[in-house]
């Protein structure tokens, strides 16, 4: 999916984003920040797990898109025993061991952003079960406080 977005793009677009899997990751931060302090647009398309070990402070990092809501595939014996116990108690696996996993991988992901007091910018998630669907009340309440606009309005959980 990844990789189709960043063939779609115009030629001239396409030339300034630089997708993970076609460099290194440290190449890939090196010249990205090398455009940025150019002056220069700079776009980074990468995987939850580019992410991790990234600190891409102040001006290197302002705009943060999430196309899906992260969550984990449960299909590891220990996750399985749990939502087995779960659901023999009467509980429901999803809303006790996915959601909450989802939230704190999202609260993780809108963490690239904001590094230091001074950092600001943007995070954009595309994923329309965050409005759609009853537990994503529960995970953006999870998130810490920020103003919240979805289709264009303001909107207070």
């Amino acid at each position: 999916q990844m990789e189709a977005v960043a063939k779609s793009l115009p030629d001239v677009l396409r030339a300034k984003v630089q997708v993970q899997g076609e460099g290194s990751k440290q190449a890939i931060i090196a010249e990205h920040v090398r455009r940025v302090d150019r002056g220069e647009f700079s776009a980074i398309f990468g995987l939850d797990s580019f992410s991790e070990g990234v600190d891409l402070a102040g001006k290197y990092c302002t705009h943060v898109v999430i196309t899906k809501l992260p969550f984990a595939v449960p299909d590891t014996p220990v996750l399985r025993a749990l939502s087995g116990w779960i659901e023999r108690r009467g509980g429901n696996p999803f809303m006790e061991i996915s959601v909450p996993d989802a939230g704190r991988k999202l609260e993780q992901g809108v963490g690239r952003l904001i590094r230091t007091e001074s950092d600001h910018g943007q995070v954009t998630v595309l994923d329309p079960r965050l409005w759609t669907q009853r537990f994503g009340r529960q995970i953006l309440a999870g998130l810490p406080p920020f103003r919240l606009v979805a289709m264009g309005k303001e909107v207070t959980l």
